[in-house]
């Protein structure tokens, strides 16, 4: 009975060996076969490439992350290297450490990963690193391990246009109740109490980002003589999941507690946060000032749905990463910080992004 019992479990860890090492070689395979062949022909996908260089995070199928590949690809070229988003062309979804592994294993010339500042994460930089592969994070951080560079924003300066946003919102709020007919104490989606309650959507993997971020607002506030309370809250929320980020933003409407202002700091919290105002019928009571320039998010905008939103320029992004490990291989070294441009929009300007997404567009 034992020994049957062992012979099922020798055959099952057989099994699982085989899976996990079939499926590395899966990735080995269609990475090599893809940007190594030694055929060139007129097919672009047929050109050979001095270098091949892998983008890995876990949202990957957003078009943020897209659009940060499209900008690394474009200075890519311009060096014979070749740039992939790592994930879309699998058969199975994985993690950033799956990708990470399998990226290592098939001997990429270079990585670029979204960090998130954990122990296994840097675990992996480090190993990649030790075998010949540099490392780039990119728009979040594992300053502990041995990057070789970080390309991102600034968290203080994002906080910064997000407190004076909050002041934009505060001066909206009282020309809405002066114009309030003045028999009217309060109009549907005005609030005249002298206090705002302000709510950031904190990924838990980077909460020191979102510390960063909130000092940036504090700092901007204090700078002005407001006559209004500020309370600002860090609420943890979980975005790998589109369905959670959803679920806490109900749990918090249902609460009674909601919000005066909303801060996103992801496209996938920005598109939810609106839609939960609106099947809470509280657009024009609760502001959103959300994060991105999807076409989602420009019409919600436009509908006066989000109040604002900071743009992050994700071209730069991807081509700060490419000069990363273009100076890295020429030098040995590299800018240990690349800082791309963020951008606000609101109704003031949304027509003229408006009019760049339309041109844009196939």
């Amino acid at each position: 009975m034992n020994t049957g019992m062992h012979l099922k479990n020798s055959a099952l860890r057989i099994l699982i060996l085989t899976a996990v090492f079939a499926a590395a070689l899966f990735v080995i395979a269609y990475l090599s076969g893809r940007f190594y062949s030694p055929v060139q022909g007129d097919d672009p996908e047929d050109k050979i490439y001095d270098r091949y260089y892998v983008i890995i995070t876990d949202e990957y199928r957003s078009s943020f992350w897209q659009s940060v590949c499209e900008g690394a690809k474009e200075r890519a070229e311009e060096k014979n290297a070749y740039v992939e988003l790592l994930g879309p062309g699998l058969t199975e979804t994985h993690t950033e450490e799956e990708l990470m592994e399998m990226a290592i294993a098939s001997g990429v010339d270079g990585i670029m990963v979204c960090g998130d500042g954990s122990l296994e994460m840097s675990m992996l930089i480090n190993e990649a690193t030790s075998k010949g592969i540099p490392v780039v994070t990119i728009y979040h951080d594992n300053a502990a391990s041995r990057r070789i560079s970080y390309v991102g924003v600034s968290g203080y300066n994002i906080g910064s246009e997000y407190g004076r946003q909050i002041i934009n919102v505060l001066n909206e709020r009282k020309r809405r109740a002066a114009s309030a007919p003045a028999d009217e104490e309060t109009e549907e989606g005005v609030q005249t109490r002298d206090e705002i309650r302000v709510v950031i959507l904190s990924d838990p993997q980077t909460s020191f980002d979102q510390n960063v971020i909130a000092s940036g607002i504090w700092d901007v506030l204090g700078e002005e003589e407001l006559d209004t309370d500020f309370y600002v809250d860090i609420l943890s929320v979980d975005d790998s999941n589109p369905f959670m980020v959803e679920e806490a933003l109900r749990d918090l409407f249902l609460s009674g507690q909601e919000p005066d202002v909303m801060i996103c700091l992801s496209e996938l919290d920005t598109t939810s946060a609106y839609q939960t105002v609106v099947d809470f019928n509280k657009v024009g009571s609760v502001y959103i000032l959300g994060s991105y320039d999807s076409k989602k998010i420009l019409n919600a905008i436009s509908r006066n749905v989000v109040f604002s939103s900071i743009s992050v320029d994700t071209g730069e992004l991807g081509q700060y990463g490419i000069d990363a490990f273009s100076d890295y291989e020429e030098t040995g070294n590299t800018s240990e910080y690349f800082a791309a441009d963020i951008n606000v929009i609101d109704r003031n300007n949304i027509t003229d992004y408006m009019k760049t997404e339309e041109e844009d567009e196939p």
